[in-house]
């Protein structure tokens, strides 16, 4: 059976050696049981039609944790603003090239090389499923989704050191590149078995999943490894004085204690 990690650690050992390779594979191979929660509540999410209560609650708190193309977009602004205050940079033309690579990771979400928002994608997802918008107020997000997200803006937009936003940006690309590519299926079955769709119908609710997978999110993957890189050249940073794979643990384990929130009933093994 497929598995999360299935997905990821692949793309992983494919990497060159250097900073993030080695970092990364411990940070998400350390962590079988944050996986399984995860995978365990997604799969009870698609085992049956759950009540619009329900429902309304997934949507909400999920795109807490996965929409993060305005994060992104913050953490080009913290760097531009640093030109903007004549802060020094070693290499100004290396910062150029991590902009560049930075925003090629937001391009599809910001319709800038595709027709449509990927915001409006995910509505579309969420109102077809639940059958109303009410997911959209802000009392379905539970608290769990609320605290992911603050940890997140605050290691890309809090944080005096940009480096940590960066880096969790990195482990927040490849993990997304596993989570899409592993729901995809259990979604389209889910749809067609429980809410009577035909498998052509699945594709207008699951455009928000699928346009993410098929290497998508494994790209943006690589435009993050490549953003840290120039980065490094621009500010003489040395990645080895991070903790990349507390990072990747701590993603892994918040997001974990959104699906144990969301699907209590379940035995889990955090």
């Amino acid at each position: 059976m497929e598995n999360l990690s299935s997905h990821i650690l692949p793309v992983l050992r494919t990497m060159p050696d250097g900073p993030f390779r080695a970092p990364l594979l411990r940070g998400f191979a350390n962590h079988a049981a944050e996986f399984l929660t995860i995978e365990n509540g997604f799969r009870d999410l698609t085992s049956r039609r759950h009540d619009g209560e329900t429902l309304r609650r997934f949507f909400a708190s999920w795109s807490q944790t996965n929409n993060s193309a305005m994060t992104v977009a913050g953490i080009s602004n913290r760097l531009t603003l640093k030109l903007h205050r004549g802060e020094p940079v070693r290499d100004p033309q290396a910062l150029l090239q991590a902009l560049v690579s930075l925003h090629r990771i937001i391009d599809e979400d910001l319709a800038v090389t595709h027709k449509i928002l990927h915001s409006k994608m995910f509505h579309t997802m969420a109102t077809d499923i639940v059958g109303d918008d009410a997911w959209l107020q802000t009392r379905y997000i539970d608290r769990s989704a609320a605290d992911f997200k603050t940890w997140k803006d605050n290691m890309s937009l809090r944080e005096p050191d940009i480096a940590l936003g960066l880096l969790t940006t990195l482990a927040h690309e490849i993990y997304t590149h596993g989570e899409v590519e592993f729901i995809l299926p259990l979604f389209r079955q889910w749809l067609v078995e429980h809410f009577h769709y035909t498998d052509e119908d699945t594709a207008r609710p699951l455009r928000w999943i699928s346009v993410h997978c098929g290497g998508t999110e494994r790209n943006h993957f690589f435009h993050a490894v490549n953003t840290l890189t120039h980065y490094a050249q621009a500010f003489d940073v040395d990645w080895e004085a991070y903790d990349l794979a507390g990072i990747a643990g701590q993603y892994l384990k918040r997001k974990a204690i959104v699906l144990q929130a969301l699907f209590p009933r379940l035995e889990h093994v955090l």
